[in-house]
Formats: structure tokens, C-alpha cells, sequence
């Protein structure tokens, strides 16, 4: 992976790792020190010195700065520790065993986390994916000819009935190609459905809110998409055989979201920018459901 440079983000990546250490006060002040990359040659009595003033405050006369700089340090190290640095055995110097623990395994994981490495489409979708559930209150139903229900396992009802006890989320679902669908959903709570899904093509779409389902606003219960409102009564399963996935978001608020559709306009493909805004969001919305289902396109 081709990392951004450090020393443009080190700043704001150690102050990140010291929050996440539980790191304050001295321990704050010795840890940003030691382990700038500006300070890699200076001596842990260089960094006391620099310090001095920080490291004296509330102390007794005659402290020693650097004795007061050295416990710091060790607590430090033990707390990279207990997050997977292995010292294998060394005793001295444990700090810079610890400083290339940051670069080497830290560093590269905060980068993904901040996505200052632009993420793919598929590595979003799959980060979006795994945080859906799996669920059995979202199924597609199968048509035939005369757009009347069929039902794709003559152990389950038409349909696939939503809710049954007996329908297992985990049972792969297989569809022929080229056959008419409708997707049943039964929502939990009142909210806000958008549903996302990834065809077989590996393209990404927004189902809802579309002209399928110009309404995304819903009171609860079951609905069925495309919407009776839509001047569409069914998907049609095109391209080539393999898996369609589809995640259902549903929030209690109106997402802020500037490329959702108004209602009548063509399907959305997805690009990154749509996913990692919609990510971005799921962050700070707790009360949002994210569900999750797949089923398989075949000959």
C-alpha cells in the first residue's frame, strides 16, 4: 500500500494514538516528544531538557527531569505493549522498538481508517456490507408471466412471506436469469429506506430512492418494491450470472446525503464519493438499521 507521507500527518496521527493509549498531562507531553520523527536523534536527556519546565510543574525541589521523563517513558512503552508491540526481550531502547510499531503497523492502519487513501468501490462496499446484519425481513419475490407470485422453495410460502419463523437468512436463494422480481421489506421502525445494491456486473445502484421507488419515506411494515406509485411493476434480472447483493439503510431522519434523488429520476450508479459519504454518515447515526441480503443469478 502506497502510504501519504508521515510528516504531513504526524501531528494529527500521534495526538490520535495518545488518545487512544489514554494518554495525558506528562505522559501527553513526553510521548509527543519522544516520538517525533524530528527528535529520532535526540537523547532522552535532550528531550528532558526540552521539556524541563513541563516536567517540573507540581514536583519538589530538586526533581530530576529526566528521571521524571524516564517513568513517563516506561509507562508508555507498557502501553504499547499491551497493544501487540513486542519488545522481544529488549530492556534498552524500548521506545524506538516502539516508534517503528507506529510506523510499521499503526501508521498504515490509521490511514485506512481516515480514508486518506481513497478507497475503492468494492473495498467500501464491502466495508458497508459488513456492517449490515443479515436479515429475513428482506427477500426478493419471483414472477411469472402474468406477474403473479412464485415461489422459490416449495417449503416456504409464495413469495417468500416475511417474518416466517422457518425462513433462514443464511439459505442461499437462487433466481434464473432474465426472470421478474419484486423485493419485499418489512421495516421495523418508521423512517427513511435506501437501498443500495451491487448487480452481478459489480456495478453499484441505488434502488431507493429512484423512479422504483419515488417514496422512500415509510410509516413501518411491509412494503414492496417497485413502489405502486412507480410507473415500473418489476426488476428484471439482466447481464450475466453470479450474486446481487443489496444492503437496505433505514434511519429514523432524513439522511444528509447531497446525491440522493428526487423522485422520478433514473436509476444512481454509485461511485466512491457516494459511499464514503454515506459511511461518513452511518458514523454519527446510531439509531440507523443496516440490513443485508445476496442471492444468486443463475442460468
Amino acid at each position: 500500500m502506497n502510504l501519504p507521507k508521515y510528516d504531513i500527518h504526524e501531528d494529527e496521527f500521534l495526538k490520535a494514538i495518545a488518545t487512544r493509549l489514554g494518554l495525558s498531562g506528562k505522559t501527553w507531553d513526553v510521548f509527543l516528544a519522544r516520538f517525533q520523527d524530528k527528535n529520532s536523534n535526540a537523547t532522552n536527556k535532550d528531550i528532558a531538557f526540552y521539556l524541563e519546565a513541563e516536567l517540573l510543574e507540581g514536583t519538589s525541589d530538586g526533581s530530576n527531569p529526566a528521571i521524571i521523563l524516564r517513568d513517563h517513558l516506561i509507562a508508555i512503552c507498557d502501553k504499547f505493549e499491551a497493544q501487540g508491540c513486542d519488545y522481544q526481550g529488549s530492556t534498552k531502547g524500548k521506545w524506538k522498538i516502539a516508534k517503528r510499531y507506529l510506523r510499521e503497523e499503526l501508521y498504515p492502519e490509521w490511514v485506512k481508517q481516515r480514508r486518506i487513501i481513497p478507497l475503492t468501490c468494492e473495498q467500501l462496499w464491502r466495508e458497508l456490507w459488513g456492517q449490515a446484519k443479515p436479515t429475513n425481513k428482506m427477500q426478493p419475490i419471483l414472477l411469472n408471466d402474468k406477474l403473479q407470485p412464485v415461489s422459490l422453495n416449495p417449503k416456504l410460502p409464495l413469495g417468500l412471506e416475511m417474518g416466517e419463523a422457518e425462513i433462514d437468512a443464511t439459505a442461499p436463494i437462487s433466481i434464473p436469469l432474465k426472470s421478474k422480481i419484486r423485493l419485499d421489506i418489512n421495516l421495523e421502525q418508521a423512517g427513511y429506506l435506501l437501498l443500495l445494491e451491487k448487480g452481478t456486473s459489480g456495478k453499484l445502484w441505488c434502488l431507493c430512492p429512484s423512479g422504483f421507488a419515488p417514496e422512500w419515506r415509510h410509516s413501518g411494515g411491509r412494503i414492496t418494491l417497485p413502489l405502486a406509485s412507480s410507473r415500473h411493476r418489476y426488476f428484471k434480472l439482466t447481464g450475466s450470472t453470479g450474486w446481487e447483493e443489496i444492503v437496505a439503510v433505514i434511519t429514523r431522519n432524513l439522511p444528509e446525503l447531497d446525491w440522493l434523488l428526487e423522485p422520478g429520476e433514473p436509476l444512481l450508479q454509485l461511485q466512491e464519493g457516494h459511499l464514503t459519504g454515506l459511511l461518513d454518515y452511518l458514523k454519527d447515526d446510531r439509531d440507523s438499521q443496516l440490513w443485508r441480503m445476496a442471492y444468486q443469478v443463475t442460468v
